[in-house]
């Protein structure tokens, strides 16, 4: 638990070191050798979710991983999604250099549980501490002041935030297309919302369809569709306003991405 105060949150400060985050959207396959430029020693590498089941993972090599979705410790998985958090597990549990496990605070002591074995792997707890609060000026406040999280939306969205209150002198965005909402479909007969989330890598069957990952869950409305990804653009937002505060840049450095809220530099 890297918690220091149990009201403030803080983690290591690394002032000196660059964030650089890394997504699984389709551009990531054109900046994978700009991100191999970088020196190991001045930047901290963050890969997120099913990652691991790359051979990307493997070249890259991040030494911080986020397993930001509750089906890495739910128990009511589908078998498709089963399977894929198992061999996501069973990846991370092979690693041979040193790797920080991220994990929200719900989901640490089943993740520990799964991870635990493997000597190059450390964890570090983000807690759930986020609020909703009415205005945007209130919102920068208390994150600001460290009283509360953002609330975990989106991995990148939570690598941001972490990345920020860790003090990074710079955060670089690669893959973080956004591009999932363009594949939304509506079965003309049934309503059913489906969600096939394109990546850098080829779907597993699992992520075919990543609206159907629970087994007692309804499937989610367009609406609720729509406002995940309206949440996700406005805490990129909040975020970038943040940093501006915190005197940290945000640069997004994806070949390509519907997020503008921060800088671009290509």
């Amino acid at each position: 638990n890297n918690l220091r105060s149990p009201l403030r949150i803080s983690f290591n400060k690394q002032s000196s070191k660059k964030s650089i985050i890394i997504g699984t959207g389709p551009s990531l396959i054109k900046d994978i050798h700009e991100i191999n430029s970088y020196k190991k020693d001045e930047c901290d590498f963050f890969g997120v979710n099913f990652f691991a089941n790359t051979e990307t993972f493997i070249q890259l090599k991040p030494n911080f991983y986020f397993l930001a979705d509750k089906l890495f410790w739910s128990k009511d998985l589908n078998k498709n999604f089963n399977q894929l958090r198992n061999d996501t597990f069973q990846r991370l549990n092979i690693v041979n250099w040193k790797i920080s496990i991220l994990c929200p605070e719900s989901g640490y002591d089943y993740i520990k549980s799964r991870l635990s074995n493997n000597s190059n792997i450390s964890f570090i707890k983000i807690p759930e501490k986020s609020i909703n609060l009415t205005t945007k000026k209130m919102q920068l406040f208390a994150l600001h002041t460290r009283f509360f999280t953002i609330t975990n939306v989106n991995s990148v969205v939570t690598l941001i935030w972490y990345s920020i209150i860790s003090n990074y002198s710079e955060i670089y965005l690669y893959g973080v297309d956004f591009s999932g909402f363009k594949s939304i479909t509506v079965n003309q007969k049934t309503n059913y919302v489906s969600v096939p989330v394109k990546h850098f890598y080829k779907n597993s069957e699992a992520e075919k369809d990543s609206s159907n990952k629970y087994q007692s869950k309804k499937n989610k409305s367009l609406s609720t569709r729509l406002y995940q990804n309206y949440r996700v653009l406005k805490y990129n937002d909040l975020l970038n306003d943040l940093a501006i505060i915190r005197g940290i840049e945000i640069i997004n450095r994806s070949s390509f991405s519907y997020i503008d809220s921060f800088k671009r530099e290509k």
